[in-house]
């Protein structure tokens, strides 16, 4: 068998090889005298859990127990670098190492680095939290050193992606090996901002930054870019005196091309913005003040939102500009056990972005945590309207409260060109790709809700649909 896998093509070969992990691939030296240096076809390295100690994994699915994975740190090195200084291969495409190494892996990974960069890698990916069973705070982090970009030709880096790392950096701030720079992505990571803004102003090509949870030196950075068109900002703190994180609130943010900006953090509201070009937003909204983002001045040029906005924020919403351009609303409400007004609670304020965004067509909106409230109130009216735009509503996290059913039904009533309204009792929270659902209390959800449609007089009920 192994001889007559031997005779296919080089490139099926290849493909072939992308399917087995860096473990076995290693092994298939050893198979024949082509395989010998078949392996090194192989182009995009990934080394993780699976990967690389496959064996472990094994023992844990078969086992079902949690280990501390600090524990195999130096195997993991040590199985990496066998296979990294075997590699007969002369060119790759990327390198990613996921798994939870610290600073006393710092030589040992600064040469997978050069061996990545010598060899013309495009991407780099470095995620030293990659942990998969149980987890351990890591207190010596890996340096990544810049100063170690300046001996190798890295112009064919264009992505790089760090995570629970520190950067250090050279005190003349040289950016040179980072020039060709399209995407970077920064997680857990600890950042000065003079680094940052510098990083910024001298990567003339970086269209995509993404900044997870990193800590910074300064309570204030600013974002000022001339070629960034994605930003992604998820938290970000500062430490204090006592060592407690303290959030932190970005400034600036000024990027002439920015077209796509995810924002989960504090001062969006207070942030001075200058972003012409906005067309996709996606946001946090944890207090009545952060609603006056929908003044949007700065964003002339939006067709979609994403808003994750608490329950308790005040439900009536001002919009002092129509959303002229917005063609996609999507609403995901964090639901709040504490809210003592049920029977004042209500989703019709969502009307009021509705009919100041005369194109919209789609708007979904996700009741996250849902559940059923028994103190009910009569199914009432709104101001009658009309929206000729919108098609498809998607209303999930619906259990059959009264406020959903009024919600439903002056939808019906007001948007004549409405093609289909989905109802689920289902919910999935913001960014996640996983629905959550129980099925016995979701069926008892869908009865609910189909009795209490059965009980209005509904119009176009042919369009729900309910899942």
């Amino acid at each position: 068998m192994s001889d007559c896998i031997s005779e296919l093509p080089d490139g099926v070969l290849s493909y072939l090889l992308t399917m087995i992990t860096m473990k076995d691939l290693l092994k298939t030296s050893i198979l024949s005298k082509r395989w010998c240096d078949l392996w090194g076809l192989r182009t995009n390295l990934q080394f993780d859990t699976i990967n690389v100690l496959g064996d472990i994994e094994e023992e844990l699915v078969q086992t079902g127990n949690l280990i501390n994975l600090d524990n195999y740190r130096d195997e993991f090195a040590k199985r990496v670098d066998q296979f990294v200084n075997k590699f007969p291969g002369r060119m790759i495409d990327s390198l990613l190492v996921n798994f939870c190494l610290n600073g006393e892996q710092s030589s040992i990974i600064d040469g997978w680095i050069r061996f990545a960069i010598e060899r013309g890698a495009g991407r780099i990916d470095l995620l030293f939290e990659g942990v998969l069973y149980g987890y351990s705070h890591l207190h010596n982090c890996y340096k990544f050193p810049l100063d170690l970009l300046l001996e190798i030709n890295t112009s064919t880096l264009k992505h790089l992606r760090l995570e629970r790392c520190l950067i250090i950096h050279p005190s003349y701030y040289d950016f040179t090996p980072l020039k060709n720079l399209r995407f970077l992505s920064l997680s857990d990571v600890k950042v000065d901002e003079i680094l940052l803004e510098s990083l910024l102003s001298n990567c003339r090509l970086l269209e995509e930054l993404q900044l997870y949870s990193c800590q910074f030196e300064a309570s204030m950075p600013k974002i000022a870019s001339s070629s960034l068109l994605n930003l992604k900002i998820i938290g970000g703190y500062i430490l204090s005196k006592n060592k407690t994180r303290v959030q932190v609130e970005f400034t600036l943010l000024d990027c002439l091309k920015l077209t796509s900006l995810e924002y989960h953090a504090y001062g969006l509201d207070t942030m001075t913005i200058n972003t012409p070009m906005m067309k996709c937003i996606d946001f946090l909204v944890s207090y009545e003040q952060d609603l006056d983002i929908f003044s949007l001045s700065n964003f002339p040029q939006l067709d979609s939102i994403s808003i994750d906005m608490s329950s308790t924020v005040i439900t009536s919403l001002k919009i002092t500009q129509p959303l002229k351009h917005l063609k996609q609303l999507n609403l995901s409400l964090l639901w709040d056990g504490s809210i003592s007004k049920e029977a004042d609670y209500s989703l019709l304020w969502i009307l009021n972005i509705l009919q100041a965004s005369p194109l919209l067509q789609k708007l979904s909106i996700m009741l996250t945590n849902p559940k059923f409230l028994r103190k009910q109130k009569d199914i009432g009216d709104i101001e009658r309207f009309s929206h000729q735009e919108v098609k498809v509503i998607e209303l999930g996290g619906c259990v059959g409260n009264w406020f959903e059913i009024e919600f439903v039904i002056n939808i019906l009533k007001y948007v004549p060109k409405l093609e289909q309204m989905v109802l689920s009792p289902c919910w999935k929270e913001h960014g996640t790709l996983d629905w959550i659902s129980d099925p016995v209390c979701f069926q008892s959800a869908r009865q609910r809700i189909s009795e209490k449609l059965q009980r209005e007089q509904v119009v176009a009920r042919e369009k729900i649909v309910l899942v």
